[in-house]
């Protein structure tokens, strides 16, 4: 409700599609079941100049022309309150980063993962390969039944969370590796192919896996069990699932 009195009160446009011109795109709000609340904007500066941009946000901003782009290529800026918002989930406590995905509806997530888990099979002589990983949570909530769990996934906010997370807990048997899977899967299998069992599970984005990320895990007699989490089980998914 601030948001919206103040985005009526600017002399700034609200935007749509970027190339259409407007400066202020989007608000995501985030809450916790502790009831802290975390509100990102999104806003384009267009060509305006730096001062009018301070007059807006109140500080020094760096932003991107891209329509969607990574912390790393326009980095998100603190105007008020913490960086992160935590959440408690199947007794570990997350830490969120404002580029990382996490589940929006937190008991639903702890019983799929608790799913997932069951599905899985993991036990102490497997590794659990979590491909797509985001904040970790998946491994990490089963990091004490499998030997050790190996996280991969592209936005480098989602993986500091993950290694903080793993820190603040103390858990010790968790990897995670920031990148394009297609690319690191490959030589993390080719390292960890030693007789060993891989659980892999796959939470990729609606998009659905790249075809060499698919090869990878086909080319990997180790994986045994595949478990694959869709929030849109139509389309990419199908494809991916007979691939």
């Amino acid at each position: 409700q601030y948001y919206e009195v103040f985005l009526r009160q600017s002399p700034l446009e609200p935007c749509l599609l970027f190339h259409e011109g407007g400066y202020w795109r989007e608000l995501t709000v985030r809450t916790n079941s502790q009831g802290h609340t975390m509100a990102i904007i999104t806003f384009h500066p267009q060509k305006l100049t730096q001062a009018l941009i301070t007059v807006e946000l109140g500080e020094k901003i760096d932003e991107s022309t891209m329509t969607r782009c990574s912390h790393q290529q326009s980095p998100y800026q603190l105007l008020f309150g913490e960086p992160h918002i935590f959440e408690d989930l199947l007794g570990l406590k997350i830490r969120i980063s404002p580029d990382a995905f996490f589940q929006i509806n937190t008991s639903g997530a702890e019983m799929l993962y608790q799913t997932v888990g069951e599905l899985s099979g993991v036990n102490s002589n497997t590794i659990l390969l979590d491909i797509c990983c985001g904040t970790g949570v998946i491994g990490l909530s089963l990091a004490q039944y499998t030997s050790q769990v190996l996280g991969i996934e592209l936005v480098e906010q989602a993986v500091e969370d993950a290694r903080w997370t793993a820190a603040f807990n103390g858990i010790t048997n968790c990897e995670f590796h920031t990148g394009w899977a297609e690319k690191i899967l490959p030589q993390l299998l080719k390292s960890k192919e030693d007789g060993q069992l891989i659980v892999a599970v796959v939470n990729p984005a609606r998009a659905g896996l790249h075809h060499r990320v698919i090869q990878a895990i086909r080319n990997c007699r180790a994986i045994r069990t595949l478990v694959f989490v869709s929030c849109k089980p139509q389309g990419e998914t199908t494809r991916n699932v007979v691939e």
